[in-house]
């Protein structure tokens, strides 16, 4: 049986196993993670009751790389529905600025991870804790063996659900790290919407398996081509799905092929330029419909001038201007029956998430990369290394 449209004993041979098998994964993990919650939302709504209900509370959604990515995806929809102040802040840039971002406000530090391990994280924790202010932690942590987790998830104030066990993966480029760190935080903070969630991904899963299924012999179509540069480009938090797309098809090959990332207006401010080359672009679309009038005219304007460019359109339920302005469309609602009606574009990103991660794998093993470990030569590890943390003088 294979993965990818790939039989396993192919993908063994090349290195490629654990990342295919991490990804198509995500299914059964999406669903083991809304029945944690739901067997732990008692206690998550005691929490959160408590926690926002403190005065002038700031909510911290700090993580590094795709982590970071899974941050700024969800900050607006919770600042929408709790009504507080939220900074999504990447532990890179808290570390070395830490005066800009915290004030003397209450705060609740959400912690997400892969591992618990970084050098980043651990120090991101420890600045909150020297603050004179008082403060509350969520623990979004995809392992349990994590510092972050051993050190903090029993102490007061805390709150830890753990993400399923097999989230924590083998490969190197983080798929369900990524989408299981988005859902604990909307699922956690729109608790009261539970049955919301069930039901959404009942939806995902069913129409990510279909995806799954019939789209991959396009993708590999897509992806053995050459291109100058590999190119995403979303709205609002679709801009930072389309940010992890880069990240992905760079991790996984080695830095060999050039990616960018642009939210699709600012896109025709210099950035479309790229035009001029061999690309392949990804148009993720929003939800959105008042969004959705501003991306159909960039597409319009960019299928148009396309040269030799490929140009794919991804979105949740079919739209005829879309079809006729692009080269491949993939979108997931096939029938006009059970429709589901998303709240947030940060809702979308799972299904979304299953395409820029198989173009992302079957472009690495097209271009001849190991999948499960791009870079034999430890440039960059599965957990960043190398950071020599400097305490700020008082």
């Amino acid at each position: 049986m294979g993965l990818l449209g790939i039989e396993t004993q192919e993908l063994k041979k090349i290195g490629g196993y654990n990342t295919c098998f991490e990804m198509v994964n995500q299914l059964k993990l999406w669903s083991q993670g809304v029945n944690i919650i739901k067997e732990n939302q008692h206690r998550i709504k005691t929490f959160l009751n408590n926690v926002l209900a403190v005065e002038d509370l700031k909510i911290y959604l700090v993580g590094a790389g795709s982590s970071a990515k899974a941050a700024f995806i969800v900050a607006s929809y919770i600042k929408k529905i709790t009504g507080k102040e939220v900074k999504a802040i990447p532990s890179t840039s808290l570390i070395t600025h830490e005066d800009y971002f915290i004030d003397e406000s209450p705060a609740l530090l959400v912690s997400l991870g892969s591992s618990g391990n970084t050098t980043e994280g651990l120090e991101a924790v420890e600045i909150f804790k020297k603050k004179d202010i008082k403060l509350y932690q969520m623990l979004i942590i995809c392992s349990s063996k994590g510092i972050i987790v051993r050190e903090n998830a029993d102490t007061e104030d805390v709150l830890y659900i753990p993400i399923p066990e097999d989230t924590k993966g083998k490969s190197f480029a983080a798929t369900g790290e990524f989408t299981l760190l988005v859902q604990y935080a909307l699922m956690l903070f729109d608790i009261e919407r539970i049955n919301y969630y069930e039901e959404m991904f009942n939806n995902i899963i069913a129409q990510g398996k279909e995806f799954l299924d019939n789209e991959i012999n396009r993708i590999q179509e897509i992806s053995k081509r050459h291109y100058d540069s590999i190119v995403a480009l979303g709205s609002n938090s679709l801009t930072y799905l389309a940010s992890e797309m880069g990240l992905k098809v760079n991790e996984l090959s080695a830095g060999k092929q050039n990616t960018q990332f642009n939210s699709i207006l600012e896109f025709r401010h210099g950035p479309k330029l790229v035009l001029n080359s061999h690309v392949l672009i990804t148009f993720l679309f929003s939800y959105d419909e008042h969004a959705l009038k501003y991306e159909l005219d960039m597409l319009k304007e960019c299928y148009d001038d396309k040269g030799q460019s490929t140009i794919i359109a991804v979105s949740i339920n079919f739209n005829e201007e879309i079809a006729d302005n692009c080269d491949y469309y993939f979108y997931f609602n096939k029938s006009d029956i059970n429709k589901f009606n998303y709240i947030d574009d940060s809702h979308i990103i799972f299904l979304y998430s299953l395409y820029i991660q198989s173009i992302a794998i079957l472009k690495s093993i097209y271009m001849g990369m190991s999948p499960d470990m791009p870079d034999s030569s430890g440039t960059v590890n599965k957990v960043a290394q190398g950071v020599k943390v400097y305490k700020r003088k008082l």
